[in-house]
């Protein structure tokens, strides 16, 4: 399978952004097909994953529990992470470096991307894995996200929350972890998001991987 057949751009640089409470936006089928985001789903990468974890409530800054592994960092393709990625996920990843994917998700965001370093991450959120509120670092100039779980269900919570303030629940819109949907967020003083804890009921991890376009010279606001 060629890479273009893993990642629609066009269905990326079509996305229509809200400005409510910030900019963001629901990316519709961007992988497409039934069968690829199953095949995807059911591939993510399952070993190699370090916990990051930071209480929450404290002066250190947002708290979170996640399970990373790095797949991209300054724009290279690690070999320690790609080598536990099956060839489908890896043709996923060259995608995401091709030029062809920064045109898109520049053209959906508005922001240039140029001279922008590609950092890219599968995570998975376990039970009891959230992330706080919180804005992202200054120097993130557009994130990404996709979901590869099928049937979650809402009573296992996980959903990402877009927050028109710090306040968990001053909620503008929810979205739970599925196949079809992808989430652009543009970073700024008002982006604040959070990842509600996974319930301990839920029967599978919330599996995502992470895009995140850096600047390298300096803080986009």
């Amino acid at each position: 399978m060629t890479t273009t057949a893993v990642l629609d751009r066009a269905a990326i640089a079509r996305t229509t952004m809200a400005r409510d409470p910030f900019a963001w936006g629901l990316v519709a089928d961007s992988l497409p097909g039934d069968s690829v985001r199953r095949r995807l789903a059911a591939e993510f990468p399952s070993e190699g994953f370090a916990l990051t974890e930071r209480a929450g409530g404290t002066s250190a800054g947002k708290g979170y529990r996640t399970w990373n592994l790095t797949l991209v960092r300054g724009g290279v393709a690690l070999s320690e992470g790609m080598r536990r990625l099956t060839p489908l996920w890896q043709g996923l990843v060259a995608s995401l470096l091709d030029a062809g994917y920064r045109a898109a998700v520049a053209e959906a965001t508005g922001r240039n991307l140029d001279g922008c370093s590609l950092e890219v991450r599968a995570v998975r959120y376990g039970s009891g894995s959230w992330i706080d509120p919180h804005t992202d670092r200054a120097d993130k100039v557009v994130t990404q996200t996709w979901y590869f779980n099928e049937g979650w269900r809402p009573e296992w919570s996980g959903a990402l929350r877009i927050l028109r303030s710090p306040a968990v629940d001053d909620v503008a819109a929810e979205i739970l972890p599925g196949l079809t949907d992808s989430v652009l967020l543009v970073p700024s003083p008002h982006s604040w998001h959070t990842v509600m804890p996974v319930a301990d009921r839920a029967e599978q991890d919330r599996r995502v991987l992470l895009v995140h376009f850096v600047s390298e010279e300096h803080a986009t606001w």
